[in-house]
């Protein structure tokens, strides 16, 4: 006779609903909702919904002074320049909204700015919150529920999801979302062989493929994922392999079609150049301005933990692909000319991993309960106070970090303020005046 659960697991229904909603709010609330590169995604979304084309030139009207980045124009016609992904899963949420009233065209075809800013807050909000709740789906079989929430907790609000993915239609907004529902299906991969069985290799490849649609950077867990599958779930790899090449036909057909090429332009490889390969992957570790480890101090905490307790870490071989995930990334978006990400808060080049983080922290987490749990009696209760106050103290800290970039204006004026970081880049290795502080000076 099969085990029940215990009653606390049995209750994650009614505390990821409570997750859901008290995020959704949180979110919703913040005060920075502009859309920068995301502005005209649910225009797309629209066009596609109503003109039924991905082109733009009928579909409204934009202002005059903008689009240069957002907007390209091909063969005479104007093409959203971002990833359609995004505007593709957006488009049942974009119909209900419509029906509501909000619409990102007014009714004579003119751009609405606020309306679509006011949408992608509604849809940032609801998929983040969704997210938090698959990364309670991950910890929960793993966790008590006290340390579950605090892992969700580090997630959902000391992290960029909440200083940027929730505010608004990033494109890592929606590509995070799928990603967690991809590590939830591999940690039941990787738990047994009965889970296993229920696993769908075209649902996990179909997952994959519009993480990468919705941003190319994605490719890398699509390559590591296969590399998981042909190492140890063959019997998976010909239905995700084939899975994965009838997306990519239909990718390159629509891009053949419409501009020519193989790939849209922002797909191609050409847009890395590794010039400031150094400089970037500074940057993007430790700057006080775009530094994952001085905005997700958490991250120093879960690496100790991995590596302190490394012998009794669980679901080892997904945690390898964790960290090659993570390193390879950090490789790659340091490649990028645009190495200070623009007009942003904190590490958005590091968004795309926040998935892995979680996933490494549940596993650190439990590698560290499970070792206490081994050790002699006398010892583990001081050890155990001790990890709990710096978790807690790490975790606040990580909060405190990113809270400016979901409330402040301030921190969002510092991007154009004393002088635009477009055109002074190495003020995000400025200590004197990081971006964190920004609500706490006057320029």
């Amino acid at each position: 006779m099969e085990r029940s659960a215990p009653p606390w697991r049995r209750g994650a229904g009614a505390v990821g609903s409570l997750v859901f909603i008290a995020l959704f709010a949180c979110y919703f609330a913040a005060a920075n909702h502009e859309a920068k590169d995301s502005r005209y995604a649910l225009v797309l979304s629209q066009a596609l919904l109503y003109q039924h084309t991905f082109e733009l030139d009928r579909a409204f009207v934009p202002p005059a002074s903008d689009g240069a980045m957002r907007l390209e124009s091909v063969s005479g016609h104007l093409f959203y320049y971002f990833p359609p992904g995004s505007s593709l899963l957006s488009l049942p949420a974009v119909a209900v909204l419509n029906l509501f009233g909000l619409s990102a065209i007014n009714p004579v075809g003119r751009y609405d700015q606020p309306a679509e800013e006011r949408m992608q807050a509604l849809l940032a909000a609801a998929l983040m919150a969704a997210l938090a709740v698959l990364v309670l789906a991950m910890a929960w079989p793993l966790l008590t529920p006290g340390w579950s929430l605090a892992v969700v907790a580090g997630v959902a609000l000391g992290s960029p999801i909440w200083s940027t993915a929730a505010l608004t239609l990033w494109s890592d907004t929606w590509g995070d979302f799928l990603l967690a529902w991809v590590i939830v299906l591999l940690l039941r991969l990787d738990r047994d062989a009965g889970e296993a069985r229920r696993v769908s290799a075209v649902l996990l490849s179909t997952l994959l493929c519009w993480a990468y649609f919705t941003r190319p950077t994605q490719s890398l867990a699509i390559l590591a994922v296969g590399v998981y599958l042909l190492a140890w779930r063959r019997r998976l790899l010909p239905a995700f392999a084939l899975t994965g090449m009838v997306w990519l036909a239909l990718f390159v057909t629509y891009s053949r079609h419409h501009f020519g090429t193989w790939l849209p332009s922002y797909f191609r490889a050409d847009r890395l150049a590794f010039g400031s390969f150094r400089t970037a992957l500074a940057a993007n570790l430790w700057s006080p301005s775009r530094g994952l480890l001085v905005f997700v101090p958490t991250l120093l905490f879960v690496g100790w933990l991995l590596l302190r307790y490394r012998r009794t870490l669980v679901h080892r071989r997904l945690a390898g692909l964790a960290v090659a995930v993570v390193a390879l990334h950090l490789i790659l978006v340091s490649g990028y000319w645009q190495w200070w990400a623009g007009h942003s808060y904190g590490p958005r080049f590091g968004l795309a991993l926040v998935p892995w983080f979680a996933l490494l922290a549940i596993l650190g987490v439990r590698a560290t309960l499970e070792a206490l749990r081994r050790a002699p009696a006398g010892p583990v209760g001081h050890r155990l106070r001790v990890l709990r106050w710096a978790g807690a103290t790490l975790l606040a800290a990580s909060v405190l970090l990113n809270a400016p970039g979901a409330l402040s204006p301030a921190a969002e004026r510092w991007n154009k303020t004393p002088v635009d970081v477009d055109r002074a880049p190495g003020r995000v290795f400025d200590w004197s005046d990081p971006q964190f502080l920004a609500p706490l000076r006057r320029h």
